[in-house]
């Protein structure tokens, strides 16, 4: 009796994932949304995206001995197949050396500073490249600089000694062109390309011809030019961790096939519409970084996913925050509340 009682068990258990399998399939028959998460941007970023289907992005710092080698391989994967993302991006942790008193013969960085960064990216492109496109985070040069040298050495230096400040920007500059070319060469077809540098704070500083027009633009360009040449797409990333911005318009030549910008302007709120209508372009963002995604229950983030959804730019949005999640791995029940709602489920 016992072994009828089995067996009937194992036949209404094979019934049942029969019929959620079926149900599963038709679903993806009728919406035709891929498995290939790759697929699944090309179909967004071409306008054939079902609607029902909206991707996701999100990233942040992982810990210690998760910033460069196998822990930083294995963080940026958890994440990914915890959390259910539709971009693998790839955080750059190697920072600049610091300089305390910048002259002339400061020494330089190498070339390939970012190799052990590099070393990262390629593992985890070996992995789950042919599924997700792996997107590596460039760096401005303006953000290295900062690493090197502190905003109130940055401030100084940019006004004091322009002619040692710019030869250590061309250098950091040769090195975050090294990383995105040898990131091409291993395959890479998607990069994240962030600027600092255009926060209120700076226009106070006495550079000729202006700080942005002088040491942001000029640099951000070069780099993110060779990001968008030859590849699938970039993401522009405006940051504004250093501070409030009021104009955005000085980036909308920038290069960037989407966008991903601050909540706040000169004050006011941006919304995902606004800022689809501003730039053109999809946008990623609708999530505050220091706000709910890493405090509120994965119901009440469910609820706010389905609020961004309906208040956003229908077929023209990725959802994400505007920075990085604090505690990313923690953080993956919440994560993975957005992608559940997100792509329909």
């Amino acid at each position: 009796m016992k072994q009828n009682k089995l067996i009937f068990s194992f036949i209404i258990a094979a019934i049942t994932i029969g019929i959620v399998a079926s149900a599963c399939s038709l679903k993806k028959e009728t919406n035709k949304v891929p498995t290939n998460k790759k697929e699944i941007i090309d179909q967004f970023l071409s306008g054939t995206l079902d609607p029902s289907y909206v991707p996701v992005l999100f990233w942040g710092h992982f810990g210690r001995d998760q910033k460069l080698g196998e822990g930083a391989v294995e963080a940026h994967l958890s994440l990914y197949e915890q959390g259910g993302c539709d971009i693998l991006k790839v955080q750059t942790e190697k920072s600049m050396p610091r300089i305390e008193d910048l002259t002339m013969e400061s020494p330089l960085v190498p070339e390939d500073h970012y190799r052990p960064v590099l070393e990262v990216i390629k593992e985890i492109h070996a992995q789950k490249g042919n599924e997700v496109y792996v997107m590596p985070t460039i760096l401005s040069t303006h953000q290295v600089a900062l690493q090197a040298f502190g905003y109130e050495g940055v401030c100084k230096y940019a006004v004091e000694r322009p002619e040692a400040y710019k030869r250590m920007l061309d250098n950091y500059t040769a090195a975050i062109l090294w990383l995105i070319r040898e990131c091409k060469a291993a395959g890479v077809e998607a990069f994240f390309c962030a600027t600092q540098g255009g926060e209120k704070k700076f226009y106070e500083l006495n550079v000729p011809g202006g700080f942005f027009e002088t040491y942001i633009r000029p640099y951000d360009m070069i780099v993110m030019t060779e990001a968008a040449k030859d590849t699938k797409f970039s993401i522009l990333h405006i940051c504004d961790w250093e501070g409030e911005m009021d104009d955005l318009t000085r980036y909308l030549e920038y290069p960037g096939k989407m966008v991903n910008l601050p909540l706040n302007i000169a004050g006011k709120p941006l919304t995902t519409v606004e800022a689809y209508k501003l730039f053109g372009r999809p946008v990623v963002g609708g999530f505050n970084r220091k706000a709910e995604i890493g405090k509120a229950e994965p119901e009440v983030i469910a609820e706010m996913t389905r609020k961004i959804i309906a208040e956003g730019p229908t077929g023209h949005l990725i959802i994400s925050a505007d920075c990085s999640v604090p505690s990313p791995l923690e953080n993956i029940p919440n994560i993975k509340a957005v992608t559940c709602t997100a792509h329909g489920n």
